[in-house]
């Protein structure tokens, strides 16, 4: 089962997107800020879901520094990689 990092401030989007993404097999871990999400990827993760627009550090600051340690494969809120 691939294991999905999804990263939304959006509590409500991010609770619904988990329902639908495990009702299709995936296991699901939630973060719901960029400084959350760096504090929960490990090496299990399997793709990031990262949303841009974040308090605390927003997406593009979490890819940064994620890349520091993580090559995990990652699609923002606007379908970039």
């Amino acid at each position: 089962m691939a294991k999905i990092l999804l990263v939304d401030d959006d509590i409500e989007l991010t609770s619904l997107l988990t329902d639908i993404l495990e009702m299709e097999g995936f296991d699901i871990v939630e973060a719901n800020n960029g400084i959350e999400g760096l504090e929960k990827i490990d090496s299990s993760i399997d793709l990031i879901l990262l949303d841009v627009m974040m308090p605390k550090m927003n997406g593009t600051q979490m890819l940064r520094k994620l890349r520091e340690s993580f090559a995990t494969p990652s699609i923002d809120a606007n379908g970039k990689r």
